[in-house]
């Protein structure tokens, strides 16, 4: 069952969107996550993880980030910051999911952290998916890790208040990134890379390029020194051994989607301003 889409006003007018599975039954020690997507695929992409998230004890919110589905989109001058690659840019989408967070725990009366100890976001660990947890943990997808470093770094942002600070270190326990692009960390791209990249393509046409980047992104692409047995790569490899010259591969995530979900799911003018960047 998809879940309806709900919007949160925050201050300076903005809206942010999203998605929530609801606290499990009769628990009051759950784990929320919240699911930030990266580019060209807004958070539909993640509507079937709302089924299985109170046998976990968990509860999930898939939040649409800003200028995606139902959120506010950028404007003109947010637009020319990010080009230029302004860190207020950065600051204010980081303060904007602080806002976020803190009406949506006050408003759902999420719990409070149990305990600080180290832990997995996985159902095997001691915490998540056995109960005993609260808090919330934010999770990001590929571009989706960027808002989460800048989050990450509240302290020194003058949009985050000491405040607001201190009432979310009560609840935050976990960032996870999952599938992270380089440039989340500022790593440029080696010059001597081989691989497809399809916003680079310039035989792409602004038509093409949403089917382009979403074929190739859900690709699957093999390390030839991928170990099986340890389910590892060797110390040793980069990112030349990856197999990804080729567009797309024979299979991917896509080609099962629906018409209807391709449209639901994916958003060519939003990724479009973020990869202008």
């Amino acid at each position: 069952m998809i879940q309806p889409t709900q919007t949160f006003s925050l201050s300076g007018g903005i809206k942010l969107s999203f998605t929530d599975s609801g606290a499990p039954f009769n628990q009051l020690n759950y784990t929320t996550v919240l699911l930030l997507h990266g580019g060209v695929f807004n958070a539909y992409q993640f509507h079937k993880l709302h089924a299985y998230a109170h046998s976990l004890n968990l509860r999930t919110v898939l939040l649409h980030r800003r200028d995606y589905a139902g959120s506010t989109p950028y404007s003109s001058s947010e637009i020319q910051e990010l080009e230029r690659g302004n860190v207020i840019f950065w600051e204010r989408l980081a303060a904007q999911m602080g806002e976020f967070l803190k009406v949506f725990i006050e408003r759902e009366g999420i719990p409070k952290l149990a305990a600080r100890q180290k832990r997995a976001l996985s159902p095997h660990a001691n915490g998540l998916g056995k109960g005993g947890s609260g808090g919330v943990a934010i999770l990001g997808w590929s571009g989706g890790c960027l808002p989460i470093v800048s989050f990450l770094g509240a302290t020194q942002n003058r949009m985050i208040s000491e405040e607001l600070y201190g009432f979310l270190e009560e609840y935050i326990g976990e960032c996870i990134f999952y599938d992270p692009s380089y440039n989340c960390f500022g790593y440029p791209l080696p010059p001597d890379n081989r691989n497809y990249i399809p916003w680079e393509d310039t035989a792409n046409s602004s038509e093409d390029f949403l089917q382009a980047f979403s074929n190739w992104v859900s690709s699957y692409y093999d390390h030839p020194c991928y170990d099986p047995i340890t389910r590892s790569l060797p110390a040793t490899a980069t990112i030349h051994d990856l197999d990804g010259s080729r567009r797309k591969s024979d299979e991917t995530s896509v080609s099962s989607w629906t018409d209807e979900e391709i449209a639901k799911g994916t958003e060519e003018r939003p990724a479009r301003n973020e990869i202008a960047t």
